[in-house]
């Protein structure tokens, strides 16, 4: 099915008028979070070598946990990582809450009227869903309240993406890495997102593979409308639908491909068997489950210290857990005969940059999970 429309009547653009104060206040913000990743790691690094003594790389994580914590530059990065998270949010004036809620009745009429229009197909909205509590009442990323609480929550969450890379990178230049990495052998005919929140990775594979029958799930429905809308505005048809991973509605053996960003760590891993045999069943023999996500690197305590540190500092609340699941383990009692975990290489590159210490903040692993 080509979902773009041979005469797309292109849906007008949602945009939330951002004054100039507001521009550069989340540019500000954005370039101490650069530094705070950059500079500042580099030269806690230097003083971690220096207080931990050779070899550094060698400690265990919690001998490195206990050097850090007496370290000036840790407990900047702690603070910084804290605050800013909550000053791009919460700030009374300039903040995206503060920014958003100024405009709520326009972006709501613009919303509701967009989804009003929807096929019945391309937009499944379900109010008597019960959302899981484990999802309900965690606000993620100091999003209070979550992605499911208020309507305008995924127009929130998509401007907190937005502000979080540099101003001249592509926010959904990171969906283009993981597709990279997938089989050029395979036939996409039938595609879900897999907690597709505001649509951003689906859209961009609908406009890579325009053959591909597209479909998103996730639990808010603030998010769906938003990942409809953006979809509309654009002239294509995806077909979006409010789900619980672990019950989804699909029937055995329904897709291609699903994919996933950055999800296995925001969900408990005491759910984790249940989700991947949700996922086995919905796939098609020889279908992909692939993604990315956050991991400890091996062998390093000084990045292990600061990924699980982010826990806290940022409200990841099943991440600590998440690092300990033995994900490859599952995967092989689940059903799926292949199993490829590795280093996403590409995506650990793509964020070095002069003046940032050898061993990144953050590190990614490539997940590529085959029925």
């Amino acid at each position: 099915m080509n979902a773009v429309l041979s005469e797309p009547p292109r849906t007008p653009t949602l945009e939330v008028q951002e004054s100039r104060d507001f521009k550069s206040y989340h540019a500000f913000l954005r370039a101490a979070r650069n530094y705070m990743e950059g500079p500042l790691v580099a030269a806690m690094y230097s003083q971690y070598e220096a207080a931990a003594g050779p070899p550094a790389a060698a400690r265990d994580r919690q001998t490195a946990e206990n050097t850090m914590d007496g370290l000036l530059t840790f407990q900047l990065y702690s603070w910084a990582f804290r605050n800013l998270q909550r000053f791009k949010y919460h700030r009374p004036d300039l903040g995206i809450f503060a920014a958003v809620q100024a405009q709520r009745d326009r972006l709501l009429t613009q919303l509701d009227e967009t989804a009003a229009s929807a096929p019945a197909a391309e937009l499944r909205l379900n109010p008597a869903l019960e959302v899981p509590a484990y999802f309900q009442y965690v606000p993620f990323h100091q999003h209070t309240g979550g992605v499911t609480h208020d309507e305008l929550d995924g127009i929130c969450y998509e401007i907190g993406r937005r502000t979080t890379v540099p101003s001249h990178m592509d926010p959904n230049g990171i969906y283009h890495l993981l597709f990279n990495t997938l089989p050029t052998n395979k036939t996409y005919h039938r595609v879900l997102d897999w907690g597709t929140g505001h649509g951003g990775a689906l859209i961009t594979w609908q406009r890579l593979h325009p053959e591909s029958e597209c479909h998103g799930v996730d639990l808010s429905a603030p998010c769906l409308k938003l990942a409809h809308q953006r979809a509309r505005e654009q002239g294509l048809h995806i077909y979006l639908s409010q789900q619980d991973l672990e019950h989804l509605d699909y029937a055995d053996n329904s897709f291609d491909l699903i994919f996933f960003n950055f999800m296995l760590h925001e969900l408990p891993p005491a759910n984790t068997p249940a989700l991947l045999r949700e996922a086995y069943r919905v796939l098609k023999p020889g279908g992909l489950f692939a993604g990315h996500e956050f991991n400890l690197r091996p062998g390093d305590a000084f990045q292990n210290v600061l990924q699980r540190s982010h826990a806290w500092l940022n409200n990841e609340t099943y991440s600590v857990p998440w690092y300990e699941t033995p994900l490859g383990e599952i995967a092989r009692e689940t059903g799926f005969k292949q199993v490829r975990i590795e280093p996403f290489e590409r995506l650990n590159r793509s964020v070095l940059r002069p003046g940032k210490a050898d061993v990144n903040a953050n590190y990614w692993d490539l997940y590529q999970l085959e029925k």
